[in-house]
């Protein structure tokens, strides 16, 4: 879980904004990466309501697809993917 409470720091106007921010500096820290990667859904939760009112904090997992790079997604996201192709 990552508190974006930070976020709210911000100007009204730039709250998500930051919050992406923080999510991709939480995970360069923790998983030890330079290039991260949000997913869409990622994305569409930060962004749902809105430039000036982004989530308290948001569920994530951290994937490493090599050395260098970590994809950022949903709790669960890869549950639902798996889902519908059966």
């Amino acid at each position: 879980m990552i508190p974006l409470r930070d976020a709210w720091k911000a100007s009204r106007l730039r709250r998500t904004d930051a919050a992406v921010r923080i999510v991709k500096e939480y995970a360069q820290r923790h998983a030890k990466a330079s290039v991260v990667k949000l997913s869409p859904k990622v994305s569409e939760k930060l962004w749902e309501n809105g430039r000036q009112n982004p989530p308290r904090r948001i569920k994530v997992v951290l994937e490493k697809e090599d050395e260098d790079t970590v994809v950022v997604r949903l709790e669960g996201e890869n549950l639902e993917e798996e889902e519908k192709k059966e």
